[in-house]
């Protein structure tokens, strides 16, 4: 049997993160907006709803590590104008659609807190003019940017599940991605959050970044274990500096090694389960109360393009800059450039840049991907309909002698050592991998 490190040398090879299937690099056959539109018509029901997504792309200040569409200004008169646009993207759907039932919203960015407390609560209110009655709200917070003002709307909203941005609490990290962020601050916000009821609060952390090391995870994972959030996302940096332009402001120096990276991961993990969180997968980890947890007990685990959920609507839409839908027979992505996004928008048409529309077996696979992320197991009883079986087949053997995963008759069951290779065992699944033209650059998978 490998060791860790064997395995890491052997798996550590760029791959997608397969946030959707397929892979956006390999979306193709884009739907129009007539056919767009079809598509939602298609499988919207009432009784299930949509789930909404807004994308909120205004920073303060630069993050460098930070590979999320965002622009940076201090300049608040944006708003206005954002706000605008944002709203008459929604009234065109609904003028395309109807009144949508509305059983979740998400606001990531950039920084949603960078909208003052009224525009915020104006946003939400012209949203969820036909809010289900099983609504679940949620929001990515800067801790640096919340103020009371905004925690009195989102608690008045039912926006009541919060994600903070923490990354790392070791002062040179925090220096050398430009994130001065002290736990005081952070603390103090936890308490306010715990203050007004809201459900759920989770800590977004780095690890990969420039100056971590194992005293610095240590240091931050004792920090986090006092403040105890019911959810923790352990994401790992993805250093792309010719694609991300600000990544180049870090020392490739301060990096750590790839062997360094992974003992970052599984010190923080083992820290992680010793405070009593269990790991969810795909680097989520939950309190045994949270919503997270008991959907993993109760098989009712999804994901999406923002990560793990408990429940998960047919369609998603989103909104704004970058954002990202899925009407389950197709995806498409808005227009990244800020202007050209109001520029089409004001013009009455939908910002739709790039979609792709699934073929039988990209909605195959798309299920084998999700059951083997939300359930670390796969029950494949249609081998022969799966492109290159053959080679998936050969694949799986060799990662079951690597103890990476069980295969017993249909059933691939993922190990406990197995879960931080998720990635790689997607990977042989991914027939748009194997069919690629063009060599696409992805970050590595471990």
């Amino acid at each position: 049997m490998k060791t860790l490190n064997d395995l890491i040398k052997k798996y550590n090879r760029p791959g997608p993160r397969y946030t959707s299937y397929p892979p956006v690099p390999f979306w193709n056959n884009a739907p129009s907006e007539g056919e767009w539109i079809t598509h939602l018509k298609n499988t919207y029901q009432e009784s299930v709803g949509v789930d909404l997504y807004v994308h909120v792309p205004f920073c303060e200040s630069l993050c460098y590590y930070c590979g999320c569409n965002r622009t940076i200004t201090k300049n608040h008169e944006v708003e206005e104008f954002y706000l605008s646009a944002l709203l008459k993207e929604w009234e065109i759907y609904k003028d395309k659609l109807g009144s949508l039932k509305i059983n979740s919203l998400h606001f990531g960015g950039g920084t949603p807190t960078f909208l003052s407390p009224q525009n915020l609560e104006r946003l939400i209110t012209t949203l969820l003019q036909n809010k289900s009655s099983a609504f679940i709200g949620s929001i990515e917070v800067d801790p640096r940017t919340c103020n009371d003002g905004h925690l009195e709307v989102l608690a008045r909203c039912d926006i009541l599940r919060v994600s903070l941005g923490i990354q790392d609490f070791d002062p040179a990290v925090q220096k050398a991605i430009n994130r001065d962020q002290p736990p005081l601050m952070v603390e103090t916000l936890v308490s306010k959050l715990r203050a007004h009821h809201f459900s759920s609060i989770n800590f977004d952390l780095i690890y990969g970044l420039p100056k971590q090391s194992l005293e610095s995870i240590s240091s931050t994972m004792e920090i986090v274990a006092k403040m105890r959030p019911d959810l923790i996302a352990f994401y790992s940096y993805a250093h792309l500096p010719d694609r991300i332009k600000n990544q180049r402001l870090i020392a490739e120096g301060d990096l750590p090694t790839p062997e360094l990276k992974r003992e970052l991961y599984e010190l923080g993990k083992k820290l992680l389960l010793e405070n009593g969180y269990a790991d969810v997968g795909m680097d989520h980890f939950a309190l045994p109360s949270s919503f997270l947890y008991k959907a993993l007990q109760d098989k009712k685990l999804h994901r999406n393009f923002m990560g793990y959920v408990d429940k998960k609507s047919p369609i998603l839409i989103g909104l704004g800059p970058t954002s990202i839908s899925d009407s389950s027979m197709s995806f498409v992505q808005n227009i990244k450039d800020m202007k050209a996004y109001q520029q089409k928008v004001m013009s009455g048409a939908l910002p739709i840049e790039i979609g792709h529309t699934h073929n039988e077996k990209d909605l195959l696979i798309q299920e084998v991907v999700l059951e083997m992320m939300c359930h670390n197991e796969i029950k494949v009883s249609n081998k022969e309909n799966l492109p290159y079986w053959a080679e998936i087949e050969a694949e799986l053997k060799a990662f079951q002698e690597d103890g990476i995963l069980e295969l017993v008759k249909n059933q691939i069951r993922i190990t406990p050592i197995g879960k931080g290779f998720v990635r790689n065992i997607a990977m042989s699944f991914d027939y748009h991998l194997r069919e690629q033209a063009t060599k696409v650059k992805f970050s590595q998978t471990i």
